[in-house]
This record gives C-alpha cells, structure tokens and sequence, in this order.
C-alpha cells in the first residue's frame, strides 16, 4: 500500500511545484511583442521567449506546457502581451492565438491605402500587398479575369484580421467576401472587369447612387461613340502613384502619358482605379439611360451637374468650377 502511496504523492507534488512555479514565474514588467513565425517549433518558441525577456524560466515554461499538453498548440500569429502575466495565462494565450483586429475598408480606398493601413495595424509588412501577384491566385477565383493587381477586388467592408498574418491568408479573406457579396450582382456580367473600372471611376467621382446610375450611362455612351471618358480621378490615380490624395490636377498634367489619362486616351483606363462598394458596382449594371453627354461635381455641394451639350457643360464649369 505504501509503495502505490508514494508514487501518487510525488506526482501530486510534482503538479503542485510546477503549477505554483508557473503562477508565480510572471513575464516582464513592460507590455511584449511576440511574434510565432508558421512552422516554429517548440523549443523555438520556448527560446524566443526567453531571449526577448518574455520569460524568466524556459524550464518552467517548457514543463508546464507538455504536462498541460499544450506544448504543440500554439497558433502563429504577432501578439502583444500584457505585463505581469503568469507562465499559465501566457500558455492560455498562445494557444487561444492573437487577438483579430477589426479593419474597416472604406468605399474607394486603393490597394496603396490598404496597405498603407493593413501594415499600420500590424497586420501584414508594408508592401506585402502590393507585391502579391494576382496571378498566383487566378486559379482560385475565375472573375479576377485580365486584372493586372488587385485593385477593384478588394471589397470594401469590415474585416477581422490576425496581427502578423501571411498577405496570402488576407487575400483569400478579401477574396472570399468579394465572392459572397459582390459576386451574386456579378454573376450575369459578360465583362466583371470592365464592370469594375466603370464602378471604380464612379466611387471616386460620385456620391449619390441615383447619380451614379446617370454617369455610368454617360460613361457607357461616350464609349460606345468613341469619346474620350474624360475622368479626373483617373487621372489623379496616374499622378499620385495610386494614393488618390496628392495635390489637385494643374493644367500640365492633362497631359501626362499614362493608360489611367482618360483624358488623352479614349477607352476604359488599363484597370479600376480603386476599390468601389457595392453601391457603385450596382450603379453600373443599373445605369439610366439618358441625353445627357457630360457632367461635373460641384466642389461646394459634392452634388453632380449635368450637362447635354459642350455649350452647356462649358457654362456649368465656368459657374461652378472657374468661380472658385
């Protein structure tokens, strides 16, 4: 009986040192980033953690996570680790994985800008979507058709995303919603291509949806007769590199050399300047007929001015444009 006796005491002993040396081993003083890279190992990340001072003891670290079995658990991803955090709620967080940032995506927002903010909040390295070819996914998902990059596909919305995520794993999400949401509209459209670069032109033009429908039949009737389309945002696209928010267009650069100048080249801009809402993509395949041949924003009102003929638009800008 004593020798069954002893053994049990010693592992109930054994636990209790463990468990009160992992309670009372706290990390650092001071918040941590940490960072679980996808195929790190165990003693890897029992290393790391303590070399950056996450730690005081990989011993304890290492022997409580396997009696716990959770050794082999923990999720990649970059966390941000309080002060003061025990070895046992440190293993809790490793295994429970970062924390999912919200994102919002706003209607018009470039492949640049969400970048720009998808690597400000630690989600992915600056360039990291810029750089991702669009090719490698095309065996994925039929609709990014002849698309150059991703611009247009990235539908704006709000997303939930790992701090320290692989840019492929980000794409696939953009990329999964786009199909959800955007898609079902899509679904009979001969050209979703085109379809985009219309819908990006109005995003970046037009707030009000039932002027959008007015200038997407503008749009589609100066390209049927071969007039150039005209589009300042495309534009401003070509000059400030993609960002959409560089100073305002001076006469010279009407005539930059750029397939985004639709004012030198008549036809679609080469891809869609940003990524629209549903909104715009609906005003496309919903256009409205109409006389009308040109339209203008009113920099005070944002509201659309219409015109039928040159005469007309010619004084339209003279009153809302020149006046300023």
């Amino acid at each position: 009986m004593l020798k069954t006796e002893k053994p049990t005491l010693f592992i109930i002993c054994f636990f209790l040192i463990i468990s009160l040396a992992a309670f009372n081993f706290a990390i650092a003083s001071t918040v941590k980033d940490f960072k679980i890279l996808k195929g790190m190992s165990f003693g890897e990340i029992a290393g790391n953690l303590k070399n950056q001072g996450v730690i005081r003891s990989k011993l304890i670290f290492k022997i409580y996570s396997l009696i716990t079995g959770n050794a082999f658990r923990f999720k990649p991803g970059e966390y941000v680790l309080a002060p003061n955090v025990s070895i046992i709620e440190l293993v809790r967080a490793l295994v429970r994985g970062p924390e999912e940032i919200n994102v919002v995506i706003f209607p018009g927002m470039t492949v640049s800008e969400i970048d720009r903010k998808l690597s400000a909040a630690k989600i992915i390295n600056a360039g990291d979507l810029i750089n991702s070819d669009i090719n490698v996914f095309k065996k994925y998902y039929f609709w990014f058709g002849p698309a150059p990059s991703f611009e247009g596909y990235l539908l704006p919305d709000t997303y939930r995303f790992y701090a320290g995520s692989d840019v492929n794993s980000v794409i696939h999400r953009f990329s999964e919603n786009f199909q959800s949401k955007a898609l079902p509209f899509l679904n009979n459209d001969d050209n979703i291509f085109n379809t985009l670069i219309l819908a990006s032109l109005l995003e970046k033009e037009i707030p009000d949806y039932e002027e959008k429908r007015i200038a997407a039949g503008i749009l589609l009737k100066r390209l049927k007769i071969g007039m150039p389309l005209q589009v300042d945002a495309s534009l401003v696209y070509a000059k400030c590199a993609g960002f959409l928010n560089c100073s305002r267009l001076i006469e010279s650069d009407y005539k930059i050399d750029s397939a985004y100048n639709t004012y030198l080249y008549s036809g679609l801009p080469k891809s869609p300047i940003a990524n629209p809402g549903l909104e715009s993509i609906k005003a496309v395949l919903n256009y409205k007929k109409t006389d009308y041949l040109y339209y203008l924003s009113d920099p005070k009102t944002k509201k659309t001015i219409f015109s039928k003929t040159l005469d007309e638009h010619n004084k339209n800008r003279a009153k809302y444009l020149l006046s300023e």
